[in-house]
Order: structure tokens, then sequence, then C-alpha cells
């Protein structure tokens, strides 16, 4: 559902979706102060300032002053707090931004995504890690993106070069065919057709332990 049809303004929509979502997720209970907000949804500070100070002259938002600086947090007294949590909860896909950001990244071979990881009401996951990655990645840039992304909620990933995974699968590396085997991976890119090479070894494995 695109929501800016709903409330009329695309700067409106970012700093709800933003303050619900963080304020769901629990990374912190401080608030937000304008320029941090500006800059994590990428809107300038008059549409803001503005937005903000609308919200909470609704009710929806609150503030308060601290080190000269004005924060702003969700209000959990407003009436329509319950409302607004269940529908940017279910309007928010994430999968939208983790698809782009690995689209045009031609230095991997294999990214697979768990959808356990998707449900932002559930703080971890059991997987042994939730974004598998066969290739060369930026770290610093990768953690910049899931921190914004999902909202600081802990992301558990490995990276992997080319040559120590192919070495691992030769030998059937218990770690590696057991990511593999999670349920529910979503495999974004497999230049390395491994989801089918991991079938046949489950198969093969289940067959010989028989």
């Amino acid at each position: 559902m695109d929501l800016v049809k709903l409330f009329g303004s695309r700067s409106r929509v970012k700093l709800l979706e933003k303050l619900v979502i963080e304020d769901v997720v629990a990374r912190s209970n401080t608030g937000f102060f304008i320029r941090e907000l500006c800059r994590d949804v990428d809107e300038q500070i008059n549409a803001v300032r503005r937005e903000l100070m609308n919200l909470e002259a609704l009710g929806i938002l609150k503030s308060y002053e601290q080190n000269k600086k004005k924060y702003y947090q969700m209000n959990h007294n407003s009436l329509i707090y319950p409302e607004l949590i269940e529908m940017f909860m279910k309007s928010y896909d994430v999968m939208k931004p983790v698809r782009e950001f690995f689209k045009w990244r031609k230095t991997l071979d294999l990214v697979t995504i768990s959808d356990a990881v998707l449900n932002f009401r559930n703080e971890t996951t059991n997987n042994i890690v939730d974004i598998f990655i066969i290739g060369e990645l930026d770290k610093i840039e990768f953690n910049n993106f899931l921190e914004k992304t999902f909202f600081g909620k802990k992301v558990k990933y490995a990276i992997m070069t080319v040559d120590d995974f192919s070495h691992r699968l030769e030998y059937d590396d218990k770690l590696v065919l057991s990511i593999l085997a999670q349920k529910w991976n979503i495999f974004l890119r497999d230049r390395l057709e491994i989801e089918w090479t991991i079938e046949a070894k489950l198969r093969a494995k289940k067959i010989f332990s028989k």
C-alpha cells in the first residue's frame, strides 16, 4: 500500500515509518532530534520541521528538550497509536531496499536472505546467519546499510570468498550446508547455481544415512 496517498505527504510518511518501526524495534526510547531525522529520511529540514510540528499538534508525537535539542518520539497515549503501528509494520517492505542494494553489485556470486529476519516484531532469529554472501563486499558500507534499512535490528550475516566457499562445499562443510539448508532462505542471487547443488547434497546425505 502506498501510504503517501493516504497521508498526503511523502515526508510525513517517511518520518512516521521511521519513528513507528524504531518504536517497535526499541533500538532507542530517547527519541530523535530534527537533524538526525533529516539525515535518516533524506528530507530537507524545513519539510521535516513542519511535519513534526503537525504530528505533535495531532497528538501522534510528543517532544522534549535536552541539551538545547528538541527530541521527538511516538506518543503511546495517542488514540490511534495501535493502528499506526499495525499500518506501518504491515506496509514496510524491507525487501525493496535489500534487492536494490544488491542489484548492481557484480562482485557477488551468491546472496541469500532468510525471510525470518523480515519480521520486525522478532528481535532476533534462530538462524545461524540471516544473510549469507559469497563474493567481495565492503563491510562498513554493508553495516551502515543494515543499520538504516533494518532500523538497528540485529542482523546476522556471513561473507565468504568464492575459493573458501568452494573448498568448504567440496568437503561438505557442516556449517555451510546448515546455512544454505535453513528454512525459508530467499536466493536473491545464485550465479553458482548453489540452490540446486545443496538440494542434491542434502538428498544424498539422507539416502546414505538410512
